[in-house]
């Protein structure tokens, strides 16, 4: 019931708008081949991605964009080499440092490498950088905050994040995957997955993706596509 396809959530300047500083614009026909590089790597067809990045890049060497989606190829379970994802986001930060993408993206790397201290101080930055991000996109970034917290233990630090931050009634599903997180780390897995199946009663798929990713990344959810653990835990 609960598998899906693990792709990894990572933000590309073009498509998020939520830079403080927006960054020239990019011709309409290469902001709709971004849109198709970005649709070919939802389809796992990495090698026509690969190609058609290393076209646009060698056109416009110094947008980060590029960098940000040859991050994310890196990342994907098919082509996973989380060091040079690291080494391609800091290149799309040196390139747009007011840009929330780089900021989110190396966060979203120290997740994925279970190293969640330094994750859950990279994520307070992100929001402290960028304290008007709309809510989708602060709710996930909260919500990885409070998986990052949920991981070191810190139960009653994630249970003040979600107090202070959701509620069932919010327009998103940052509630009910908090509660889920919350409940695998504490060994109640029939709970955790009960707060999965209200929010999907509740939310769509694309509402929810992200979110349950997250759950697959950290392990709690298996995806047969993602390698074991990046660390003994």
């Amino acid at each position: 019931m609960f598998q899906r396809l693990y792709l990894p959530l990572i933000l590309v300047c073009i498509t998020s708008g939520y830079a403080q500083e927006p960054s020239s614009q990019l011709p309409a026909d290469v902001v709709l081949q971004i849109q198709e590089l970005q649709e070919l790597q939802q389809k796992h067809r990495y090698v026509e991605a690969v190609t058609k990045l290393d076209e646009l890049e060698a056109k416009y060497p110094e947008r980060p964009e590029f960098h940000n989606i040859r991050g994310s190829l890196y990342m994907s379970p098919a082509l996973r080499d989380l060091d040079k994802a690291g080494e391609c986001f800091d290149k799309a930060l040196k390139l747009a440092p007011n840009e929330l993408p780089p900021h989110f993206n190396k966060a979203e790397l120290l997740l994925v490498k279970h190293d969640w201290v330094s994750a859950s101080a990279a994520f307070q930055q992100v929001l402290q950088k960028f304290p008007k991000l709309p809510l989708q996109v602060r709710h996930v970034v909260l919500f990885k905050l409070l998986v990052s917290e949920v991981k070191q233990d810190k139960i009653a630090d994630a249970e003040k994040t979600l107090a202070d931050h959701f509620t069932f009634m919010d327009d998103t599903p940052a509630y009910y995957f908090s509660k889920s997180a919350i409940a695998f780390q504490k060994k109640d897995e029939t709970m955790a997955r009960d707060w999965i199946k209200r929010a999907n009663g509740i939310f769509k798929q694309e509402e929810i993706a992200a979110y349950f990713d997250t759950l697959m990344e950290v392990r709690w959810v298996p995806n047969i596509g993602l390698p074991e653990s990046p660390k003994s835990e």
